[in-house]
């Protein structure tokens, strides 16, 4: 069967987003490829993203073996609905007999929108197995009505199949094709990793507690230590120095200080010199995880910290307390790793006393990088918040491709939420394009990689600084435009010498900055 079907072709594309973010692998379509051609399938990818490619291109690469296509699979999120959909119709216009599959965030939480705008099939939740039924169903002209994950139009109609159950065993899946990583490190870009599905918290804002719940099975799912480490090698041996660990929770579940020891006696083992970048949350944060996992070669994580007032925490529904916050700063800070705390400020009820709690949390844990002082809940469809606000009519748009919008109730923090968020946005492309070598990890050298984060801190410094000046102002009715743009101005030759000597560090290490300005705020 394997001769017959390689005489066609599957497409898997995932275009350019509109982001502030530097390109990144796509694990996703990795893994779809590398599951396809287990079983036979001829695949391609085509990712437009680090490619640099437009939509057109795309669809040139692809409508040139147009006879020759079983379908065309498109990974979609939040930050690339408008080109993916704009794919589908250029395809469909020129020949609708090309099947398209869309899959990801944005068909999982949208599937109506996509089916109505020219996919033939979408595949919500996970995609491995499922899009090797469809292949097979496809290819021998037999119907989809049993596929799992499926959703599709029967006479205009949408229907979605049942949910398959998440596969436990994430050792039987193979290694992600790796066909874009020569760009990446061309690039110096992160090369990206998964060692684990899922996450067991429970945050309201959370659309990847979401996704995966949307399927029946372990809320958080791991490969073995030997597994993960045999990637590790692999990518080693290639030549790669820098991994992120794409996990939204490296540890979970069964993951505690004894399996951290473990994971970090078997990189030592296999003398494996590589630096590592992941994601932990801080109630899963003890002193004995962050020593082995220093001695694995861990350098940086990214910790949701959220918020520095324990009512806003509790709001948000986290997991982790302010205590466990606090412990898990300080215990980041005695094992010098560089952390980003996730961050979210503003929320529909913030108060002026968690404004104020918080000022006081950052000035405190000054060391942490962040996005910028300005940072907002977002409410994205399929979240547990979308829906309460949805119920509470709350929601003043809840549209695709974008983030649903709410109003501050309390009109004083609505005053400096809209400062700071002016304030944020006259300098944001500098701010993300400093920060953007130590949170997505570059590979560069450690003396580079810490000139970035002490301007990082110069930035933040400043930003603390604006804070101050509007939270404890008391002037919440006057000119917000003049009070803002004053400061601007002030500190504007501050930025323009961070600008040159950060375009500067990009020239000497070869980097190259080719993002959007932030299109979220």
């Amino acid at each position: 069967m394997k001769n017959e079907i390689n005489n066609k072709k599957i497409y898997l594309v995932t275009l350019l987003p509109k982001t502030h973010r530097t390109a990144e692998e796509n694990l996703g379509i990795g893994y779809l490829k590398s599951s396809l051609q287990e079983v036979g399938y001829t695949v391609e990818i085509i990712d437009a993203w680090l490619n640099e490619l437009e939509v057109d291109e795309v669809y040139n690469r692809i409508i040139s073996n147009e006879d020759k296509i079983l379908f065309v699979g498109i990974s979609t999120y939040m930050s690339n609905i408008e080109p993916s959909v704009e794919l589908i119709k250029l395809l469909k216009n020129n020949n609708n007999n090309i099947k398209i599959v869309c899959g990801g965030f944005g068909p999982t939480f949208n599937p109506e929108y996509f089916l109505k705008n020219g996919s033939d099939y979408i595949i919500r939740g996970e995609g491995e197995r499922v899009i090797c039924m469809l292949a097979d169903a496809l290819y021998n002209n037999n119907s989809v009505d049993c596929i799992p994950n499926i959703g599709f139009l029967d006479n205009h109609v949408m229907k979605l199949n049942k949910m398959m159950c998440l596969n436990d065993d994430l050792d039987l899946l193979p290694f992600p094709s790796r066909d874009t990583i020569d760009i990446v490190m061309k690039n110096k870009s992160t090369v990206n990793m998964a060692t684990c599905r899922g996450c067991s918290g429970n945050c309201d804002f959370c659309s990847v507690i979401s996704f995966f719940r949307l399927a029946k099975g372990r809320l958080w799912r791991t490969r073995s230590i030997e597994n993960i480490v045999d990637e590790i090698e692999y990518l080693n041996r290639r030549g790669v120095t820098h991994i992120k660990m794409v996990d939204d929770s490296f540890v979970d579940g069964n993951r505690d200080e004894i399996w951290c020891k473990k994971f970090a006696d078997e990189i030592e083992r296999r003398k494996i010199n590589v630096k590592l970048r992941g994601q932990i949350r801080a109630d899963k944060v003890s002193d004995k995880v962050l020593y082995e996992l220093k001695r694995a070669g861990f350098f940086s994580f990214a910790c949701g910290i959220e918020n520095g007032s324990q009512s806003a925490l509790s709001r948000m529904n986290k997991t982790a307390n302010l205590d466990d916050n606090i412990k898990a700063l300080e215990l980041f800070k005695k094992y010098n790793y560089i952390v980003q705390m996730g961050y979210i400020l503003f929320d529909r009820e913030t108060t002026i006393k968690e404004l104020i709690d918080n000022y006081h949390f950052l000035k405190k844990y000054d060391f942490a990088v962040t996005k910028g002082i300005f940072s907002e809940m977002y409410s994205a469809k399929g979240t547990k918040l979308n829906d309460k606000l949805l119920s509470q009519g709350a929601l003043i748009s809840n549209g695709v491709g974008q983030n649903s919008q709410y109003v501050i109730q309390n009109n004083d923090v609505r005053f400096i939420y809209n400062a700071l968020k002016l304030w944020h946005k006259s300098h944001s492309y500098i701010y993300d394009m400093t920060i953007d070598p130590v949170i997505a990890p570059k590979a560069i050298d450690d003396n580079l990689m810490h000139e970035f984060y002490r301007l990082i801190m110069v930035l933040k410094k400043i930003d603390l600084e604006f804070f101050n000046y509007i939270l404890f102002n008391n002037n919440y009715h006057s000119d917000l435009k003049e009070m803002v743009n004053d400061q601007i101005n002030k500190h504007n030759e501050c930025y323009i010498e961070i600008d040159e000597k950060v375009k500067k560090m990009y020239k000497a290490a070869g980097l190259r900055y080719n993002a959007n300005t932030n299109p979220f705020i």
